[in-house]
């Protein structure tokens, strides 16, 4: 039984929130009043009548527990009050700030973390909730059908046997299982507690009531963290139609093993030879050749459509599953920590994860204050700790490591061995694990699940293909974040990143009060000794994995000369690396940008640090935007007013720049213009990812894959090259005539669009930032702000509406921690009436950074800062 006390005090303040409230209050209005126009329009049009997956409308409507009750509110201040747990008690202080950041200080650590879950499940309840269901795969009890392929393919991860396998193998008494099972106390207290009038409003319409969660679902969602954020997933399926139809000539030129393009690797030889040194596995492998030939009769499988297309319930209610199923994948990210000599001795680390930035945002800010801790950072809801911050010792950020840990395989089958594959020479068993869905408004799913010794079976027809993933197995992340909160050297953070963090591999940034700073990329590294992994090997055993790299020979860097670290999900190593780690990375302009900036640098602050991670320019026209005004004025273009605004450029996305616009299109259409012909040459088809993934011009072409590699070495090196031509039309070209060419398609296109050339253009009126509601309801998102930006630049900002990008902004200078500066989009409350759901989004879009920890918190929140100080 948990009791408390609570007493309020004082509110300090950090900043003024009114300043950025409007948006807020607009919100709250619109949402109000789409809230009551749906409900007037189902009162008028069904009375009672269920609404699919929704309760009857009267229920909705019942004054004490529908939709017009509230869910709870958020309130800046500060609350004390004693927990109490049979015989153990402990005073607890919350201070919830009005940057979404939420303070907790105890006398006792198990009381830190059961507040955590308590407060977590208090304004984060149905994201919490959704994401759980989708890890174990129990969308459909709350979803109806359309969730169904969802649950299936989570079922088949086998999410839920993992995380029990996980918890059986902790010990009870380990730090790990305490701070869990106390953080999943926190979250039944707070169920049990609530009444049905405060329930989230999407429980209200979907007729929902969470049930207590257990230490494995916690693990569970570790699981969905971990696939979410693993690099390339199904990418060999789709690339295995590029070694099937297209010739080894042409897979060698556009896709290269090794990026062509300017490459700075996170940890080049030069800076740590020793991991170069092992025979490694590369040599024996055949990158540009596919493993495998389908039979004359049967078709290369198709690719998982899932997750696409989901949506159930009706109007603004609709969820949205990809959404949640993408909210919390990593595409993209930076990461730097610098030290002597550009600092003069001290260590600064900068981070910013680009995820969905989404309202609820997929942060919650804590700071955790307990003996021997005092942590300050972010965490995914449903998660206990702070997974990216810093303490009074170290601070430490993370990019996606874009290694390959998904593994494909086409098992050998025959209707004379009915459940069987062959192996090594013999017919093996499948294991088989029955499975049954509940499905709401059907008939329970009765799933069987098959897994070979290379993995789970993901699809039977025409030809079977099992997916081998290292997250297919227990590890402990979870015991990574809550280790490292406590952790007081950039050597304890390496020592800890060792152990314990396996699947879905991070650049981990860190920087310590010692001055000290490295950069790791640890994880779970599959070793082959034939065959082109990056297609769909044969499942006949000879393919499988021998091993992982070891752990020395893992990339790494601890303090090196260069006075600085970083990652931008470029390559990670330089050519001659012995081991096989991926091929798909980012195309390292943010990369090529940071390392400019850093490399010029003479003295570093946190001042510069912000700088850099705000920086708009886009690195791409370093390389192209000089040829393609040569090609424009040699064509007779130079006297355009378009060719005017390109030439006074120096390559900034500003939001009032005109160029910006004319650029992003035509890098957009002069990738497309070169590489869209070979790709119909060679039958690549929409189902087969063309446009969908950035290797066959997906939607991310102009700023992510080697496509763009591929141009910026040929428009510089060989700008006569044959690729330039298009096979299907014979026209021979270049690269001047193709860059002419995609100019005057985006000048007829933006014409055809904006009107003649104007301010019309400018980057700001056809760029914005979003917030997208985290469940996909659009009527929840928020009003779209004009941006700055682009998917090439550090403060990056993908697409044309942008709901992707930096979802935390930290620097920190560890020499004076107390200083560190952070925000993350939106705000700390799930409740889309609260001035607090999305307040902090327009100072994120202004590049407005909040102290984490402001000098006015009440004292124990300065513990480990100041002598004298118990939490």
């Amino acid at each position: 039984m948990t009791t408390w006390l609570r007493t309020s005090l004082p509110i300090p303040k950090k900043f003024n929130p009114e300043i950025y409230i409007n948006i807020g209050d607009f919100y709250t209005k619109k949402s109000r009043l789409v809230l009551s126009g749906v409900v007037l329009v189902v009162v008028i049009l069904l009375g009672s009548l269920p609404l699919g997956p929704l309760p009857p409308l009267f229920s909705l409507l019942n004054p004490s527990t529908g939709v017009w009750a509230t869910e709870p509110s958020y309130s800046t201040g500060v609350t004390t009050f004693t927990l109490t747990q049979g015989n153990n008690h402990a005073l607890v202080t919350v201070y919830r700030e009005p940057d979404g950041f939420i303070g907790i200080a105890s006398n006792e650590t198990w009381a830190v973390y059961y507040e955590q879950g308590y407060l977590e499940a208090e304004y984060r309840l149905a994201q919490m909730e959704f994401l759980l269901l989708t890890a174990t795969g129990n969308l459909s009890t709350v979803l109806g059908k359309s969730a169904l392929s969802s649950d299936i393919f989570f079922r088949e991860l086998g999410d839920y046997q993992i995380a029990q396998q996980e918890v059986a193998n902790l010990s009870p008494t380990s730090y790990t299982y305490m701070a869990v099972s106390e953080f999943v106390k926190g979250i039944n207290d707070y169920i049990a507690s609530v009444s049905p009038a405060r329930l989230p409003l999407l429980f209200k319409l979907l007729g929902y009531r969470p049930t207590n969660w257990t230490i494995t679902d916690v693990f569970a969602l570790q699981q969905l963290f971990l696939w979410e954020n693993t690099a390339s997933q199904f990418d060999p399926l789709y690339f295995t139609f590029a070694l099937e139809k297209m010739p080894p000539n042409v897979v060698r030129a556009f896709y290269p093993a090794y990026p062509e393009g300017i490459q700075h690797p996170i940890v080049p030889n030069s800076l740590n030879p020793g991991i170069y040194t092992e025979s490694g596995d590369v040599a024996n492998l055949s990158l540009y050749t596919p493993s495998y030939f389908y039979p004359l009769n049967a078709s290369p499988p198709d690719p998982p459509t899932l997750p696409l297309n989901l949506t159930v319930g009706t109007g603004y209610c609709a969820i949205n599953i990809p959404q949640l199923l993408l909210s919390l994948r990593d595409l993209g990210s930076n990461d730097w920590a610098v030290n002597s000599p550009l600092t003069g001795g001290s260590g600064l680390l900068a981070s910013d994860p680009h995820l969905s930035t989404t309202v609820p945002s997929i942060w919650i800010g804590f700071q955790l204050v307990s003996p021997g801790q005092n942590v300050v950072g972010v965490v995914f809801p449903g998660f206990p700790g702070i997974v990216l911050g810093h303490n009074p010792y170290i601070a430490w950020g993370a990019t996606n490591g874009q290694i390959q840990q998904t593994y494909f395989y086409a098992e050998e089958t025959s209707p004379s061995h009915p459940g069987q594959y062959f192996w090594n020479g013999e017919w093996v068993n499948f294991s088989v694990t029955n499975e049954t869905i509940y499905v709401k408004g059907s008939a329970p799913y009765h799933l069987q699940v098959l897994r070979a010794r290379n993995g789970v079976v993901i699809q039977t027809s025409p030809v079977t293909i099992a997916m081998d993933w290292v997250g297919l197995q227990p590890t402990y992340e979870l015991t990574f974040f809550l280790r490292v909160d406590r952790a007081t050297s950039v050597l304890e953070f390496q020592s800890i990143a060792e152990q314990y963090f396996k699947v879905a591999t991070q650049n981990w940034a860190v920087a310590d009060s010692r001055g000290n700073i490295g950069i790791f990329s640890y994880g779970l590294f599959p070793i082959i000794s034939q065959g082109d992994p990056r297609g769909i090997l044969p499942g006949t055993g000879q393919y499988d994995w021998e091993g992982f790299v070891p752990i020395q020979y893992q990339p790494s860097l601890y303090d090196p000369p260069t006075g600085f670290v970083f990652s931008a999900n470029q390559i990670t190593v330089s050519p001659g690396y012995p081991f096989y780690l991926g091929w798909d990375y980012e195309s390292g302009m943010r990369a090529n940008e940071i390392y400019t900036v850093l490399s010029q640098l003479h003295s570093a602050n946190l001042t510069a640090m912000e700088e850099l991670q705000l920086n708009v320019h886009d690195f791409s026209t370093n390389v192209f935007l000089k040829p393609l005004l040569t090609a424009l004025a040699q064509a007779g273009y130079n006297d355009t007013p378009e060719y005017q605004a390109l030439s006074q450029w120096n390559g900034d996305m500003y939001a009032n720049s005109t160029a910006a616009t004319i650029y992003y299109f035509w890098l957009i259409n002069y990738i497309s213009y070169v590489f869209k012909p070979w790709l119909l040459y060679y039958n690549i088809t929409p189902s087969e990812g063309l446009g969908s993934v950035s290797f066959f011009l997906g939607p991310d072409d102009y700023y992510h894959g080697p496509l763009v590699e591929d141009l910026e070495n040929w428009t510089v090196n060989y700008p006569n090259i044959t690729w330039f031509s298009n096979p299907i039309t014979k026209v021979r070209g270049n690269a001047s005539y193709d860059m002419v060419q995609a100019y005057l398609e985006t000048v007829k296109n933006l014409t055809s669009t904006l009107g003649n050339f104007s301010s019309a253009w400018e980057w700001g009126n056809l760029h914005k930032r979003v917030l997208s509601s985290f469940f996909g309801i659009q009527a929840l998102n928020t009003v779209e702000l004009p941006a700055s930006g682009d998917g090439n630049t550090v403060d990056a900002s993908y697409g044309l509406v942008s709901s992707f990008g930096p979802s935390w902004r930290l620097v920190v200078n560890m020499s004076d921690p107390l200083d560190g500066q952070g925000i993350y989009p939106g705000g700390v409350t799930e409740n889309p009436v609260s001035p607090y759901y999305s307040n902090t989004f327009e100072p994120w879009n202004d590049g407005v950074y909040y102290t984490l920890i402001p000098s006015n918190v009440p004292p124990q929140f300065l513990y480990l800062y100041q002598e004298g100080i118990e939490p």
